[in-house]
């Protein structure tokens, strides 16, 4: 049985307060993947130990498991609605192209070609430089991300680590890796959200999550029409669109290039005490957790 299946099996037998829980658990089953026991207690008006026993009665032995049977309930139901709808990303070449395979070989890289040249000549570098400050200036770094999503990730980082400037890789798709990213993100926290498709869901669980606890958060996507744009403060677009396959990465990493350079850039400018904390008070003056640092 699912999470759902099993608090419907053993619902009868909950005392009213419990009942309270589980009628919240259910019609909230997205956030409970990250929910605090005192955000839960907050929501139902009930106690810690009332929750706790709820859990108990439910066959949890923890609160902890609860969430984790809830996290692994969202991924079947993700794949589920995956299967069904038969979007797995999967293409086939049609025979008429396969006549000449290099002229289909150049006019893809010619596509290719097109969309970064049509990219580069849209890029706001003033917004890649405002984005670039965050990085500088915040204490920790959280990038998110799953697939080749999580490459991008794991690019950024390596970059950062260049500029001598560290970050934490949370992989999207890893229980234990969300568990042990999810107490770094704060209000004092960058997250950085990186989704393509196959948009996947526990990156904009991450990205709502990091959003409610005041982190500032920077979207990486191919559309502005992306889940994880609606938690973001800052969103960079890139396309990512290939003939062949679901993404390519070349553009995002033609991106992320410009975007660490930009960050290597203002490093370097504060570094040579062109742009100090205190001549950034314009800047950070409305930033609640720099308010809280003073």
């Amino acid at each position: 049985m699912d999470i759902i299946e099993t608090i419907k099996s053993r619902y009868d037998g909950l005392t009213k307060k419990q009942k309270k829980i589980a009628d919240y658990m259910i019609n909230h089953i997205d956030k409970m993947s990250f929910i605090t026991m005192k955000e839960l207690s907050d929501a139902t008006s009930v106690t810690e130990v009332t929750i706790l026993n709820a859990c108990a009665a439910l066959g949890f032995p923890s609160f902890k498991e609860f969430k984790y049977e809830a996290r692994k309930y969202l991924g079947l139901r993700e794949k589920l609605f995956l299967h069904e709808s038969g979007d797995l990303g999967v293409s086939t070449i049609p025979k008429y192209e396969l006549d000449n395979k290099k002229e289909l070989l150049k006019s893809i890289a010619e596509e290719e070609n097109v969309q970064w040249e049509n990219y580069y000549a849209s890029l706001d570098y003033e917004a890649l430089f405002r984005i670039a400050k965050e990085f500088v200036y915040r204490k920790q770094i959280v990038l998110c991300g799953r697939g080749v999503s999580k490459m991008l990730a794991e690019m950024i980082s390596i970059r950062l680590a260049g500029c001598t400037i560290g970050s934490v890789v949370m992989d999207t798709e890893l229980n234990d890796n969300i568990h042990m990213g999810l107490p770094l993100i704060q209000n004092q926290t960058l997250t950085v959200v990186i989704s393509f498709p196959d948009y996947y869901f526990m990156t904009e669980k991450i990205a709502e999550y990091a959003k409610s606890k005041g982190s500032h958060v920077i979207a990486i996507t191919d559309s502005k029409e992306a889940a994880i744009t609606r938690f973001s403060d800052d969103v960079l677009t890139v396309p990512s669109h290939t003939r062949l396959f679901l993404n390519t990465l070349s553009i995002p990493m033609g991106l992320l290039n410009v975007l660490t350079s930009a960050i290597d850039i203002e490093k370097n400018f504060k570094g040579e005490g062109k742009e100090t904390i205190g001549s950034l008070g314009s800047y950070f003056q409305e930033k609640s957790w720099w308010k809280l640092g003073k």
